[in-house]
């Protein structure tokens, strides 16, 4: 089974999928007009407002959607993908990043056009617009257990394996133990709703993000001196053509995209339709003030945070780690050890323990939404809660080399269903986003001309 993935991953995913992203990416800049770049200040006034509506506000649900993306896939997954695909990788992870925040914002304009109110609250996501808008009942469907599978796959053992990782590599203890009680936690926070995983993530993402930036930045700081030779690292390997030496250049070349935008897509999951799925809960009523979020969302993620991990890591990139053969956990861990030492295993370890936690009780939160798609029965939920728990034990001794396979061929795939809806929806999109930039002038100028 294993091999099955790898070869579409290989040769079909892995070479195409990048380009996609990019291509798409930068036509979607294009056809919105590029506000993105040439109208920052209305993207950050929406940003820095203040919410006083009733419901879940834009930013919790911006950190329920970043409680996803945040965590394994920026400190696991960068050092992966540089393992894999060497330095390059970063350059090309950085590229897919700008690329996905124009698919990123489109999904999740979709998502607040085409939500509904069920049960109290709304719900919305892709399977929702790919039902209503493109009436595709059949890929509705497949998209919601894709994104079932995700749940189980990276949304779960890959987070709940590197957190059993960290913590046994620095506390001791034993595995099943550690995902028993890990299993049991989840269960407790998920089984409150959704308005309680939104407060546990509001409150766990800005602090852990906080700190870990700061730790990343003093070492970078420290290091000052070696930025400019890991830039011109990242460059080299990024478009190194060695055409003499019978193609290893185009090898090199395709494999640091392939490994840095699968990674970057992991990381941020633009374009691959689930973060739109918590945006759907906030109380704002335009999609295109919560697609700003969405922006801001592939920018912390990605911009940010894997680029200061990578940095530490290539930072590190000498003999002394080239050497040693470390990937993974291990990597940033010797990584970050190296210019810090002392406490720093416990520092990563206890940040990776609660991304990890925050990353899986909202990508259960994904599953719990998707399964409500499916079937509105309360035992089909109580089912997938208790099969996710069972998965949790399952990442805590399992093992989960086939695991990154089936992840990057199932993200992949919804990526390619959810990119190609936003491609044929693009002009409903590109219709709400000129609707929004038309009357806010006409807002301004009105309140301007108002009698104090």
């Amino acid at each position: 089974m294993q091999r099955f993935f790898d070869f579409f991953n290989k040769y079909l995913f892995g070479p195409s999928l990048p380009f996609v992203i990019i291509v798409l990416g930068g036509f979607l800049f294009i056809k919105y007009g590029g506000f993105i770049i040439f109208r920052p200040r209305q993207v950050i006034s929406v940003l820095t407002r203040k919410n006083t509506e009733e419901g879940i506000s834009p930013f919790k649900t911006a950190m329920l959607a970043l409680a996803s993306t945040l965590g394994v896939g920026n400190i696991v997954g960068v050092s992966t993908a540089i393992f894999s695909g060497g330095p390059g990788a970063v350059f090309w992870m950085t590229v897919s990043a700008f690329a996905a925040m124009p698919l990123k914002y489109g999904e999740v304009v979709l998502a607040m056009k085409y939500r509904r109110k069920e049960g109290g609250e709304y719900r919305g996501g892709a399977m929702y617009y790919i039902n209503d808008c493109l009436k595709k009942r059949e890929l509705s469907v497949l998209f919601a257990f894709l994104c079932i599978v995700n749940s189980f796959t990276v949304g779960n053992i890959v987070q709940i394996k590197a957190f059993t990782e960290s913590f046994t590599g620095v506390f001791g203890g034993r595995a099943f133990y550690i995902g028993m009680i890990a299993a049991a936690v989840i269960l407790f926070s998920v089984s409150r709703g959704t308005e309680r995983i939104t407060s546990i993530t509001s409150k766990i993402i800005p602090s852990a993000t906080l700190a870990y930036i700061g730790i990343s930045v003093y070492i970078i700081c420290v290091n000052h001196t070696q930025i400019i030779p890991v830039i011109r690292l990242i460059f080299k390997e990024a478009f190194s053509i060695r055409a003499a030496v019978g193609g290893v250049g185009g090898y090199t070349l395709m494999k640091a995209m392939r490994f840095g935008a699968a990674r970057g897509i992991m990381s941020n999951e633009a374009g691959s339709g689930t973060s739109p799925t918590a945006h759907a809960k906030s109380n704002l009523k335009s999609p295109v003030e919560q697609g700003f979020w969405g922006i801001f969302e592939v920018f912390a993620d990605t911009v940010l945070m894997c680029n200061l991990t990578a940095f530490v890591i290539l930072l590190s990139f000498d003999e002394y780690v080239l050497k040693s053969g470390l990937d993974g956990m291990e990597l940033v861990l010797a990584s970050y050890g190296k210019y810090i030492g002392g406490k720093t295993d416990v520092v990563i370890a206890v940040a990776v323990m609660l991304f990890a936690y925050s990353t899986v009780i909202c990508q259960c939160f994904y599953g719990m939404e998707s399964v409500y798609y499916l079937t509105k029965k309360r035992a089909a939920l109580t089912l997938y809660k208790l099969m996710f728990c069972s998965f949790v034990i399952y990442g805590a001794v399992g093992r989960s080399e086939m695991i990154w396979s089936l992840t990057d061929f199932n993200i992949s795939l919804m990526t390619v269903i959810n990119t190609v809806c936003i491609f044929m929806l693009s002009g409903i999109i590109k219709k709400e986003t000129d609707s929004y930039f038309l009357k806010r002038p006409n807002a301004e100028k009105k309140t301007k001309n108002s009698p104090a």
